[in-house]
């Protein structure tokens, strides 16, 4: 006879008996209420959404999110972002794996003689340290920027062998297909362009009424998908919330433009915190007024919303004109005269 199983039976019949109907009332309302408060913090947070959840599928972009910002910074007329990304991933695999030369520094790989004459002090910390990711993707950037009359020598310079300039040479395309920057703005999330609903009048997913004005793009991508700053600037709000935008963020950058990130899943920022563009500020999610899992995306220019395709392009959209982003903002602007500069185009302009 099972006497464990028997004492355990027992014992509950015991504390149900001794409940009554009442007491078994109030235990089963205070489990309701319990559920129930679970529910709206999974609502408002959806970070129980986060674990096993499918994630961009671009086997060529294998860039440790932390080091993306940095590249984008240290990018320069010579260096593009992807040369530098691609440079480090062939000779350390980020860092992961030691160089295959052996007279390098630090986790990049970086050659001795060439890090005493090309070093940085890529975060202005006071120190130029090889292990330092600033430090030294700035000083490689400085070194391509030094050989730029001849980019093949600076990559034989740097590589023991053609198959891994090559190399090179493959990743970066890679990489730049993938995350094109047209402009100065980048496209917040990788891997996913589609649009399910665009800037203007549309009828309300949720509600079904007709006329309501949305104010952003949705784009829809899986839960946990990394939603990236789309430019420098400073996070001046963070909301957690069940309803609305859910989970949002708001940055301003230079110029009084702000970028709005809605229905996140969770926040990897804080409010007064200064961010660079590419860097990881949250993921997708489905919180707040939501009918799946996308980022809903906001444009606004001195405080006014504007369609964000006019300023932010996807992956091989071509930039429009500036005419075609003057006639885009005239109309979400009405007939007031408005003058700005436009990050991603040249020169400025006044409107009617």
């Amino acid at each position: 006879m099972d006497i464990s199983g028997l004492v355990k039976r027992r014992v509950f019949w015991w504390v149900v008996g001794s409940l009554g109907a009442t007491g078994i009332g109030i235990a089963i309302l205070v489990m309701v209420l319990i559920f129930a408060l679970l529910g709206a913090l999974v609502s408002a947070s959806d970070t129980s959404q986060l674990e096993g959840v499918e994630v961009p599928n671009n086997a060529s972009f294998d860039i440790p999110m932390l080091l993306l910002p940095i590249y984008i910074q240290a990018e320069n007329g010579q260096a593009s972002w992807a040369r530098l990304a691609a440079m480090h991933r062939v000779t350390t695999n980020f860092g992961a794996e030691k160089a295959k030369r052996i007279d390098t520094i630090g986790s990049l790989g970086f050659p001795r003689s060439l890090w005493e004459t090309y070093r940085q002090d890529g975060d202005e910390d006071g120190e130029i340290d090889p292990d330092n990711p600033y430090d030294a993707i700035f000083s490689l950037a400085n070194y391509l920027r030094a050989s730029a009359e001849d980019e093949e020598s600076a990559l034989n310079g740097w590589f023991l062998n053609a198959e891994q300039v090559a190399m090179v040479h493959r990743k970066e395309a890679e990489y730049a297909a993938v995350l094109p920057i047209p402009g100065k703005w980048l496209w917040p999330l990788l891997g996913y362009t589609a649009i399910s609903s665009p800037y203007g009048y549309r009828v309300d997913p949720v509600t079904g009424a007709p006329s309501e004005f949305h104010a952003g793009i949705d784009i829809p991508a899986p839960r946990g998908t990394p939603v990236m700053a789309t430019q420098n600037g400073t996070v001046v709000q963070v909301v957690r919330s069940s309803t609305g935008y859910g989970n949002h963020i708001l940055l301003q950058h230079a110029n009084d433009f702000i970028s709005l990130y809605g229905h996140l899943a969770d926040i990897a920022v804080r409010q007064g915190q200064q961010v660079h563009q590419g860097e990881m500020i949250g993921w997708v999610g489905s919180t707040g007024k939501s009918t799946g899992p996308h980022l809903h995306f906001e444009m606004r220019v001195h405080g006014q919303t504007v369609d964000p395709l006019t300023l932010v392009f996807p992956p091989n959209e071509p930039p429009v004109s500036s005419s075609a982003i003057e006639t885009a903002f005239v109309s979400s602007m009405g007939n007031r005269k408005v003058g700005w500069t436009l990050a991603g185009a040249s020169g400025s302009f006044y409107m009617e």
